[in-house]
């Protein structure tokens, strides 16, 4: 949505929300909390961010692997490996280029759908030990805007102290949630 994948899976890698904005007005930055879950090295991640982009748009972005490609920092590859016919659910990989210094993250998750407002993913496989979470779509601004919620729980073998991944997974997650506005509202536009 891990690292990054947990920004996907992370998509690893699509929050404790705060209220909608009121109408016309948007935050100006996401909103990021990283913070150590009950088990030892599990994180949990809630974020969120208003987008100026119908709910259909943003949905729509968030589930195309090219352009995941442009707003998850890192990803290298987005696949679907299988998916249901109807469209409920998928199974993808994603290969993130997380720290220079660390071997690239594998992330395979499913990700069940309840389109356009929920999607749930959980780890299926990968370099990841647990990742498991949700993105919340809300409509606001009478629907011409969307409150996206992130809340996840990420636990992966890195060789770097906690402190440093929950700062890495803070600044990541941020930085997809701007660059998931950045498509959504280009989107939005044409």
């Amino acid at each position: 949505m891990g690292f990054r994948a947990a920004a996907l899976v992370l998509f690893a890698v699509f929050c404790a929300a705060p209220a909608a904005a009121d109408a016309g007005r948007f935050a100006a930055e996401p909103v990021v909390t990283v913070a150590p879950a009950a088990a030892d090295d599990t994180v949990e991640i809630k974020a969120s961010i208003d987008i100026a982009a119908p709910r259909a748009k943003v949905w729509a972005v968030m589930n195309d692997c090219a352009r995941a490609m442009r707003f998850i920092p890192g990803l290298k590859r987005c696949r679907v490996l299988d998916r249901d016919p109807a469209g409920r659910w998928d199974i993808r990989e994603h290969r993130i280029s997380w720290m220079w210094f660390l071997p690239d993250v594998r992330s395979v998750f499913r990700s069940d759908y309840d389109p356009p407002k929920r999607l749930r993913f959980r780890r299926i496989g990968g370099t990841l030990k647990h990742s498991a979470g949700e993105w919340r779509l809300e409509n606001i601004d009478g629907g011409s805007a969307t409150h996206v919620t992130y809340d996840a729980t990420v636990s992966a073998d890195i060789p770097a102290p906690q402190f440093m991944v929950e700062a890495a997974l803070k600044r990541d997650i941020a930085k997809v949630l701007r660059g998931l506005r950045r498509e959504c509202t280009a989107a939005a536009q044409k």
